[in-house]
């Protein structure tokens, strides 16, 4: 990644200061606010603009660990000008995943002819597609997975006519029907086994409700879930005892980082309609599994009749989750917000420093556990954008980030969500001409 020499250089805006200046010692009221943000070396350029849209100057110095801006603003056409407090931003010594995968997809779910999993690299601006809708004559992609966080061999969903499950490894790409290789049901939330044989799926039968005058427009929830397996050996899915029972939802799997346990979400129920779906709360439980195999013992490690649980993603001791009011899609809950459980004592926090009055959903470690990247509707509480913060290891989030912009005002001109994002630790192919011949009627 680029060092910070260069963003030193390129940051100064080209502007000619006013002759009167004035000097302030509050911060400068900036837009996105990066004050005070711990970033990975070689991170693009935080680029803002000021709230009040007056022209500025920034001039950035880096002293150790901190890079220190000083912002000099004035009224278009004025010769006085406002010199602002220097305002620090902390350069962590803990490097991050080159990329972040995630898909594009306008959020009212009506339109599909725009849609597409992509890739942003964190040291430049750079944004390149991974496979687009256009493999699947238009249909939705959606469920990407990558094994290990690597750019070579990941999955990911097609729907519409012909569509299943593509499978990359390397230059072999392949189509999956799920629903004909064992269990009869189709797969969504996968989850890769670190040992790159198993992939866990939810299979459910979702449903969305429409709302016209609602805060809440829309609502999606299952009707049925359950858990099944799928063996890249033999290309066989099965239900797995206990993950899929009668009575129950089970949902969102998850495996530990060593491979030995399976998390996920679970609510009672034998099948959930919209009208009382504000009742169902699901918990987190886990399994154990080894030599291919479930343990039968399935344990609850946190539960609420008031809150619901979504996508536990673990690393280490650390497990984070989506926490809401009811149900089981929190992206359109405006109470979503991310809580850290410490699985070693069991207790569970509100991570106050990520979380925003509006949703905080879909969530990822980096692959050291040092970083997390997380998607949040807090700048307009329509369009999903996606944020960055630095972990301790400790239990501690810094000031989430805004993933930089060449310019700010790209955060709204772009009228599209970042859905589901993943680290990943290289660049990975355009696979969407190679995955099209798949799907040739």
């Amino acid at each position: 990644m680029k060092r910070w020499t260069i963003f030193l250089c390129l940051i100064a805006v080209s502007a000619c200061t006013p002759r009167n200046v004035t000097h302030s010692g509050e911060y400068p009221p900036i837009t996105p606010d990066y004050i005070g943000v711990t970033v990975p070396e070689g991170i693009a350029d935080l680029n803002f603009k000021m709230s009040d849209g007056r022209k500025f100057k920034a001039e950035r110095s880096r002293q150790g660990d901190t890079v220190w801006t000083k912002v000099t603003a004035w009224e278009k056409g004025s010769e006085n000008a406002v010199a602002y407090a220097p305002f620090p931003m902390i350069i962590s010594k803990d490097p991050i995943d080159p990329y972040i995968a995630y898909r594009l997809i306008e959020p009212g779910y009506e339109n599909w002819h725009d849609m597409g999993i992509y890739q942003r690299e964190l040291a430049s601006y750079s944004e390149t597609p991974i496979a687009t809708n256009q493999v699947n004559h238009r249909g939705c992609v959606n469920c990407h997975n990558f094994y290990a966080s690597s750019p070579d061999r990941f999955l990911f969903h097609a729907r519409g006519e012909g569509g299943g499950t593509v499978f990359v490894d390397g230059e072999n790409v392949k189509l999956l029907n799920l629903t004909k290789i064992g269990a009869g049901k189709q797969g969504v939330y996968p989850s890769w086994h670190p040992d790159g044989r198993y992939v866990a799926f939810a299979s459910c039968k979702t449903y969305q409700r429409f709302s016209v005058g609602d805060s809440q427009p829309i609502e999606v929830f299952d009707e049925t879930s359950d858990i099944i397996l799928m063996d890249t050996a033999t290309d066989s899915t099965w239900c797995i005892p206990g993950l899929s029972e009668a009575g129950k939802l089970e949902t969102f799997p998850h495996w530990s980082p060593d491979g030995s346990r399976l998390y996920f979400c679970c609510a009672e129920g034998d099948t959930i309609s919209c009208e009382d779906r504000g009742n169902i709360h699901y918990a987190l439980k886990s399994v154990d599994f080894r030599d291919g195999k479930f343990d039968n013992e399935i344990r609850t490690i946190w539960q609420s009749d008031s809150a619901s649980a979504s996508f536990p993603r673990v690393h280490g001791k650390w497990l984070l989750f989506t926490q809401s009011a009811y149900g089981t899609f929190p992206i359109w809950h405006r109470e979503a917000d991310l809580c850290l459980m410490d699985l070693e004592t069991g207790d569970v926090r509100s991570v106050d420093e990520l979380n925003s009055p509006d949703t905080e959903s879909y969530h990822s470690w980096s692959t050291n556990g040092k970083w997390v990247v997380f998607s949040s509707r807090r700048i307009d509480g329509r369009y999903t954008r996606l944020y960055i913060s630095h972990f301790d290891g400790d239990g501690h989030f810094s000031k989430p980030f805004l993933l930089p912009q060449k310019k700010y005002e790209y955060n709204q001109l772009r009228l599209q969500s970042y859905n589901v994002p993943e680290f990943v630790t290289g660049k990975v192919d355009n696979r969407t001409r190679q995955s099209k011949k798949l799907f040739r009627r």
